[in-house]
């Protein structure tokens, strides 16, 4: 007897009890597959759904203004359903008793709509997360129509990013001829835009008037007035001009002259599109600056694309500065001036205006110094100056052009590996009195450092962000073979340059298992980028010389590959620091360089009435006709 109360009371133990809230979905589920206690029903394509007003009427409030407001009843408790399939609703009507769904790529958006029109709003936002995840080139459109028509604020901006993107090639297909007015417009005066010029954007403009003449003529010149003309080449311009005159004499195009500097003001900025992504070393030369013989220091920039280096105005000479940039500024901080006094200056260079302006100096003199931009945000980090190596950390403020001190490190440092990663600065080895075996990360939210002890010294690394970690290459170091050692014994100082490489988590710990082939060469005081998925590792040195050579290597490949031309350094000169820079692209860099102002158009305006026409220009001319044949 006693072992059967205990048996029961085991029982009890292992099923405890059910939720309020599953009782009653239980309940529902059951009620609806058996069709009981039905007290409405849906009808939808000649197909009947009973179900019950309560639960309708707690999901949507759709159905609550039917059921306690309106008399589109039907008597016998019927509502009709329009514009939806049979399929659909017996989708919703499943997922509202049982929670269960199952959307793909046919399905979603359907479900999507009619949650959307019955207010049905736990559905709407699974189906549109679904459709978010899942967009592609062939439903991008009609997702950011359908966003657009239901008010779908995540599903707009994930559309939209993704058309912005791929906008080119999107502009040709049907679908795009298809939007509505407002969403071409909210699309065409975007800075986000990937296309490499405006004549993209001009000839979307126009086939979307084309497709439907008679309704969108009116809103041509309305469209025309988001292209920017003043970014059109010469080239361009003329295919344009040919254009409107052949087939919309109704427009005219106004004329200024304008010079370079002028363009970019008057087109309000170039289109994410119209820039590349280039690589900008700075080259030391200390030999000829001690000689008098030059006072600037030049700067190399390399194009990953094509693989090619040209020349960017120098700078007055500085050695040792920190390097760093924001989108398409680039910034020198402190250094040495040829006399190999300290300065706390500030140098920025526009690649929009080629031009360098000096801005607020730091408050420290310092050279040899980590350089870091984060969100908007400039970094100069230790370094050294006269009195030696420095702790001290200030960080300048883009927007607001002023300097502020932060947190110290924790110890004097130069020569770390450096780089950012999810708004985290990370300082690798470096040197002082001694060389440092460990790291240091920074928070920038917090001001905060946090310190990483490592198993091994190092010094003139270099370091790059990617993906979730960050690899570091080369430097002084510890080793055994071309390999970094694991638990090496300390060292006063570090004299071997190594052709090993390692990778950091996140949270700064060493990771072995990411395996990185042996660089071609021993390498310090190089530099490293990253772009396109790729890695590139340029000029550096070693204990008798130092190298022009840069080489790319792509995660997970077995070795590194030599681009083809070096770096075009002058004698004895040598790279001590690289960043990447937003450069326009060159037909548009050309353009914008331009000192001598000349014919730019700005705008479109209606051509009065009773004005000169063109001597070719058809006498009956009506604006529909002006279209015909195309």
């Amino acid at each position: 007897m006693d072992s059967l109360e205990e048996s029961e009371e085991e029982d009890d133990i292992q099923k405890p009890l059910q939720s309020h809230e599953t009782y009653l979905c239980q309940g529902l589920k059951q009620l609806y597959q058996a069709q009981q206690l039905c007290d409405v029903t849906l009808g939808v394509e000649g197909r009947r759904f009973p179900c019950h007003r309560m639960l309708l009427a707690s999901v949507s409030p759709y159905f609550r203004d039917i059921f306690i407001n309106s008399n589109n009843e039907s008597q016998n408790g019927e509502i009709q359903l329009k514009d939806m399939t049979a399929s659909t609703i017996h989708s919703l009507l499943e997922y509202l008793y049982t929670e269960e769904l199952s959307l793909t790529a046919d399905t979603a958006q359907d479900l999507f709509t009619a949650a959307s029109k019955l207010q049905i709003l736990p559905l709407k936002e699974t189906a549109g997360r679904f459709l978010e995840m899942n967009i592609s080139m062939s439903n991008c459109l009609n997702l950011y129509s359908l966003a657009h028509q239901h008010n779908h604020q995540t599903l707009i901006q994930a559309a939209s990013d993704y058309i912005k993107q791929h906008f080119g090639s999107l502009s040709k297909q049907d679908a795009f001829l298809n939007l509505e007015h407002s969403a071409l417009s909210n699309l065409i005066t975007s800075d986000n835009l990937e296309v490499p010029s405006e004549l993209v954007i001009y000839h979307a403009v126009r086939n979307w008037v084309e497709f439907a003449t008679s309704v969108r003529l009116p809103m041509f010149k309305e469209l025309l007035g988001h292209v920017r003309f003043p970014l059109l080449t010469h080239v361009e311009l003329i295919d344009v001009q040919a254009d409107i005159a052949e087939y919309y004499r109704h427009v005219r195009l106004r004329w200024k002259d304008l010079d370079g500097a002028g363009r970019l003001k008057e087109s309000g900025g170039l289109r994410k599109g119209m820039f590349d992504y280039c690589f900008v070393c700075l080259e030391v030369n200390e030999s000829r600056a001690q000689d008098g013989d030059d006072h600037e220091s030049h700067l190399h920039c390399f194009d990953p694309h094509a693989e090619k280096w040209e020349k960017l105005p120098p700078v007055k000479y500085l050695s040792y500065s920190g390097c760093a940039s924001v989108d398409c500024k680039l910034y020198l901080s402190g250094g040495q001036k040829d006399n190999c006094t300290f300065v706390n200056t500030l140098h920025e260079y526009n690649s929009l205006t080629s031009q360098w302006t000096q801005l607020s100096s730091m408050s420290t003199v310092r050279a040899l110094h980590p350089f870091l931009a984060c969100d908007k945000k400039l970094y100069a980090l230790g370094g050294c100056n006269e009195s030696g190596p420095l702790c001290s950390v200030e960080v300048f403020n883009v927007v607001r052009n002023s300097w502020t001190p932060i947190s110290n490190l924790p110890l004097s440092l130069m020569y770390p590996a450096s780089t950012v990663l999810r708004n985290k600065l990370y300082l690798i080895g470096g040197k002082a009195s001694r060389s440092y075996r460990g790291l240091l990360i920074y928070d920038t939210n917090t001001d905060w450092w946090t310190e990483i002890s490592m198993e091994f010294a190092c010094y003139g690394a270099t370091a790059v962000s990617f993906g979730t970690g960050v690899y570091v290459f080369g430097g002084y170091t510890e080793e055994r073979g071309n390999f970094l050692a694991q638990g090496a014994l300390a060292a006063d100082e570090v004299p071997c340059c190594t052709k090993g490489s390692f990778y950091l988590n996140e949270n700064g710990r060493v990771s072995w298992e990411i395996r990185i082939p042996e660089l071609p060469v021993a390498l310090a005081f190089a530099c490293a980028a990253e772009w396109q998925g790729k890695i590139y590792l340029l000029a550096g040195k070693d204990e008798n010389s130092s190298y022009n050579t840069s080489y790319s290597w792509v995660p997970e490949d077995t070795s590194w590959t030599r681009c083809p031309e070096e770096i075009p350094v002058s004698n004895e000169a040598q790279i001590v620091s690289c960043v990447t820079l937003k450069m326009p692209k060159k037909p548009l860099r050309s353009l914008l360089l331009e000192t001598v102002a000349s014919s730019a158009v700005i705008g479109v305006d209606n051509t009065k009435r009773g004005g000169q026409a063109s001597s070719s220009a058809r006498q009956s001319c009506s604006l529909n006709c002006c279209w015909g044949g195309r």
